[in-house]
């Protein structure tokens, strides 16, 4: 895979509409995330914090050359 290749599956519609999924579910976390540390559900927050930390990962990922 080259690095152009890489590019264009980012650009590519279908890429794009999983990232915009992605998105809005960090979104929605988020939001859920701060209603719940009114709660104090820590096992739920921490689900969740650690969700959106793997979704904004994912929406991060960028393109290295093998060694």
């Amino acid at each position: 895979m080259s690095k152009n290749d890489f590019v264009d599956w980012k650009r590519h519609p279908v890429t794009q509409q999983v990232f915009s999924q992605l998105q809005g579910m960090i979104t929605q976390l988020s939001e859920e995330l701060v209603e719940q540390t009114v709660e104090g559900n820590q096992l739920r927050m921490v689900e969740k914090a650690s969700a959106i930390k793997a979704y904004r990962d994912l929406l991060n990922i960028e393109f290295e050359e093998p060694q």
